[in-house]
């Protein structure tokens, strides 16, 4: 059964990185496009897309590999082919970790400490926040090469199969706590919103004062409920399952990659598949605008009150 598990999670990592790479190019099409504004607060969701699509289609080849070398006996992967096609796995997991940890503290701003937030350069902090997550994922792929064995392993399928203990409680105990600090901010982020959600505001006692406040009253709910969605959707499909790894290999020394094969790979294209069809579902100028004819009308939101000269108008979504 053990052998059978492989092939079945690779066939799904194979499905949902499919997913992943299809949902994020449209989410990239709408940026590159001008139809949602990555010069703002959505430069996260902009580098989350770009993450998720780089991991899938780096990590194929070594899906296919497994797969093309997939028997019903035994299997016994080349570790040098696994040293050369593996690396991106502990690069994007890092990043993608650290994305989703920047995706709540910026909720958390706008939440608890608004002048703080309005004040925020976001697209300084998300490049900055990128570089970093990178910088990182960089560290872990430097170790893991340092850290890897160059004999076979029969029937493991997995990178974690090949690089040492010490690498392997670094790596685990480093996603453990980065998946617990995901996890609190996340909750703080969760608490706040459902506090809100049971006050109503004052809305201004003038007409035009009302419009204006409760369209801004939406945007705010709407940024919510997508920042919310994206974090459910990490913290069930990547954090809390390496969390749980990391836990059970740590304290009782079972390993889940011998078991079920490449399981943080799946898991991380699970999440990114996840996160791109939450962003396209749960923000609504995005959902009502999609075209199944053409994507040139995909996006629209509240126009400019400000006449402009352009022969075609160009809409952003505001998720502030």
């Amino acid at each position: 059964m053990g052998l059978k598990l492989y092939l079945i999670t690779d066939c799904f990592c194979i499905f949902m990185g499919l997913l992943t790479i299809i949902g994020n190019s449209v989410i990239l099409y709408l940026f590159f496009t001008k139809r949602l504004d990555s010069r703002r607060n959505l430069r996260i969701i902009l580098y989350m897309a770009v993450t998720d699509i780089l991991f899938a289609v780096m990590i194929m080849p070594q899906i296919c590999y497994m797969i093309y070398n997939w028997d019903t006996n035994f299997v016994n992967y080349d570790p040098y082919v696994i040293a050369a096609i593996g690396w991106p796995l502990p690069l994007f997991l890092k990043a993608c970790v650290g994305l989703n940890a920047g995706a709540a503290t910026e909720r958390i701003l706008a939440l608890y400490f608004p002048i703080i937030y309005r004040k925020v350069d976001h697209v300084q902090c998300s490049n900055i926040l990128m570089i970093i997550c990178m910088f990182i994922g960089g560290i872990d792929v430097v170790m893991s090469t340092c850290s890897f064995s160059f004999e076979p392993r029969i029937n493991c399928s997995s990178l974690g199969c090949f690089v040492n203990d010490i690498f392997r409680t670094y790596w685990g105990t480093s996603n453990m706590a980065c998946g617990l600090v995901v996890i609190i901010m996340s909750l703080f982020v969760f608490i706040k919103i459902q506090k809100l959600s049971r006050k109503s505001g004052w809305m201004g006692s003038t007409p035009a004062e009302r419009k204006k406040n409760m369209a801004a009253s939406q945007k705010f709910t709407q940024a919510n409920r997508t920042t919310c969605g994206i974090l459910l959707s990490s913290l069930f499909c990547m954090t809390i399952p390496s969390l749980l790894v990391s836990l059970v290999e740590t304290i009782t020394g079972f390993s889940i990659f011998e078991k079920f094969g490449a399981f943080y790979v799946a898991s991380l294209l699970t999440s990114g598949a996840a996160n791109c069809l939450i962003f396209l579902i749960l923000n609504g100028p995005v959902k009502s605008k999609i075209n199944t004819k053409t994507l040139s009308d995909a996006v629209t939101t509240v126009a400019s009150s400000k006449p402009y000269n352009s022969s075609k108008q160009t809409t952003f979504v505001d998720l502030t």
